[in-house]
């Protein structure tokens, strides 16, 4: 019995040791870490509570060798209880809080004792571990991202499984707001920046070789369209830069900003303003305070109009409170007294004064348009305009007269507060004395076109016209002998000529009328149209011309005037018998009307 008891115990022994020899697979942690972003163990379906109370950490263990057997592995983790629970393709390790070291083991594998896991297991949080089976053999699976909005030139950074994994840049996205590669199998982390809005952060797992994986980010952006405005002449500071004045429009970043309003003479505004992530606002801004002081205004006499730099504020006297710190100019006004101006000093919170005694008394001065006119004050000969003297508010009688202009006469009243005044002359355009051609149509007992030459000197008129009739007589017959006694008859037809010669006396009325009474003599001169015979007759005329300036130098003028016959040839007396036309051009009423130059 002991023989065989023996003989058992050496079989046992050597197969042990027969066992032991055997070489074993090996497995190792590719890496192990805590996902910030997974809050599973805090989510009420899947948190389980350990005996005192606290949540449970959870350890997703998952395998680079897509064919690996998780069920195989068996955890401890020393007096911490666990609990393992197979979910989408992971082993989900609930293990207590405080947890440091691990053992793993599978049969057919070396056992990885008290594996560290360099971290202290925290409640309700959740760890990813990664188990290697294999060598060098390495599973890569394409990912894709797709960024929006696709304009952002957006950069993606990526940091792969295993403690000793790096965060590294994957690229920037295309035009399309896309980016691909190829990556090993595994769980990564990424982090999506681009300029102006925040960096998004996720984490995606690798684990089907045959597929794509597609990772959409949506950026939101971290500024806004701000418009900040303020109901004042003031700077608008954003952090102490210098943005504009009164209104500013552009792009803040999400955050706290300190704004100030800042304006001349005054305390700055100063607030504090929050920018919402992509919210447009208009923000009206607080108006700076202004710092001021009491201006006390007095005039002798009172009632005096009050300007301080150009604006009005009533009457004297006067406490004019809440003007500005600082130089100030104030003008006094008051009707037949001279304009006073003073410069003054407001200080904060203080009263200052200013009295003034105003003047009737300036210096004024007397302008024309033009200038050079001669100037008559109140019937005295004074000199020429510009002309400026000492003189008392009041009535005057002033006469400026100038060469070519009309004289201006008139009473007028200066004031000592307007120590200025200007008159405009209204320029003669018919003067007392000039030259003058005329050229125009007569109508009446003679009809026909005339052109005059004549001259005013000293508003005493001269004139000479020639006139062409344009009308002929009736047909004339003369019976008479010849030079041997023979009876001969002539038939003929006369027409006339006229020279007038007049003188007369111009009335100027206003800048471009003017009429001239006018008396002389005209000869008419008649002569047949075969030149055998002609007659003369003597006339007087009298008549009254109008003539009207449409600019210098060229004008209109309309002549009636009356013409008496003086004496007459034998001959026109004859024709006059037999023939009316030729008694008219002798005598009647006649219009002459045409155009004037002047000289």
């Amino acid at each position: 019995m002991k023989k065989k008891l023996s003989c058992l115990i050496l079989l046992l022994v050597t197969g042990l040791l027969s066992v032991s020899a055997q070489p074993k697979l090996k497995f190792s942690v590719a890496s192990f870490e805590a996902d910030p972003f997974d809050l599973t163990a805090q989510q009420k379906e899947y948190e389980k509570i350990d005996g005192s109370g606290a949540r449970k950490a959870i350890i997703k263990v998952t395998s680079n060798n897509p064919d690996d057997d998780l069920k195989a592995y068996h955890f401890n983790f020393g007096n911490l209880s666990h609990e393992v629970v197979e979910r989408d393709q992971e082993l989900w390790i609930y293990v207590q809080k405080n947890a440091k070291m691990v053992t793993i083991s599978r049969a057919g594998y070396a056992t990885i004792n008290r594996y560290d896991l360099k971290m202290t297991i925290e409640a309700g949080k959740t760890y990813l571990m990664q188990l290697s089976t294999t060598g060098p053999t390495v599973y890569t699976q394409m990912v894709k991202f797709s960024v929006k909005p696709a304009t952002i030139n957006a950069a993606v950074m990526i940091k792969g499984p295993g403690e000793q994994a790096k965060e590294e840049l994957l690229g920037n996205v295309d035009q399309t707001g896309a980016i691909a590669k190829s990556l090993p199998l595994g769980t990564y982390t990424y982090k999506v920046m681009a300029t102006d809005y925040h960096t998004s952060e996720g984490r995606f797992t690798l684990s089907d070789r045959s597929k794509i994986h597609e990772e959409e980010v949506i950026m939101r952006p971290n500024f806004s369209e701000v418009t900040l405005r303020v109901d004042a002449d003031a700077e608008i500071y954003v952090n102490d830069e210098l943005k504009g004045r009164r209104e500013w429009k552009g792009t803040l970043k999400a955050g706290n900003y300190q704004v100030e309003c800042r304006q001349e003479k005054h305390r700055n505004s100063s607030q504090y303003i929050t920018i919402e992530d992509n919210e447009d606002c208009v923000i009206d801004l607080e108006r700076p305070t202004p710092i001021t002081g009491t201006l006390a205004v007095t005039s002798r006499p009172l009632g005096a109009d009050i300007r301080i730099d150009g604006k009005a504020y009533g009457k004297t006297p006067q406490n004019i409170n809440d003007l500005l710190i600082g130089p100030h100019k104030i003008e006094f006004s008051l009707s037949n007294y001279k304009t006073e101006t003073r410069e003054f000093e407001i200080a904060e919170n203080q009263t200052s004064e200013v009295d003034v005694e105003l003047k009737d008394v300036a210096r004024m001065t007397i302008n024309s348009n033009p200038t050079s006119g001669l100037l008559y004050i109140n019937g005295k000969k004074t000199g020429q305009t510009p002309y400026t003297e000492e003189m008392a508010s009041g009535d005057y009688d002033i006469k400026i007269v100038h060469s070519g202009y009309q004289d201006f006469s008139s009473r007028i009243h200066l004031d000592s507060s307007q120590p200025s005044v200007t008159f405009a002359l209204r320029r003669l355009l018919v003067r007392p004395t000039q030259g003058y051609l005329q050229a125009g149509f007569q109508a009446g007992s003679f009809m026909g076109f005339g052109v005059s030459a004549g001259c005013y000197l000293k508003n005493i008129n001269a004139e000479a016209s020639y006139l062409l009739g344009i009308s002929k007589s009736e047909t004339v017959y003369w019976a008479g002998d010849d030079s041997n006694g023979e009876r001969q008859l002539s038939i003929c037809e006369y027409k006339p000529t006229g020279y007038d010669f007049k003188i007369g006396y111009g009335i100027i009325s206003g800048t471009r009328l003017r009429f001239t009474p006018q008396a002389g003599v005209r000869i008419v001169t008649i002569k047949s149209d075969d030149g055998s015979s002609k007659a003369n007759a003597l006339s007087g005329c009298l008549g009254v011309k109008a003539e009207y300036a449409l600019m210098p130098s060229v004008g209109l003028f309309l002549s009636p005037e009356l013409a008496i016959a003086l004496k007459q040839s034998s001959i026109f007396e004859q024709l006059a018998t037999v023939s009316s036309k030729v008694k008219s051009w002798g005598s009647g009423f006649n219009v002459r009307v045409g155009v004037s130059i002047s000289f």
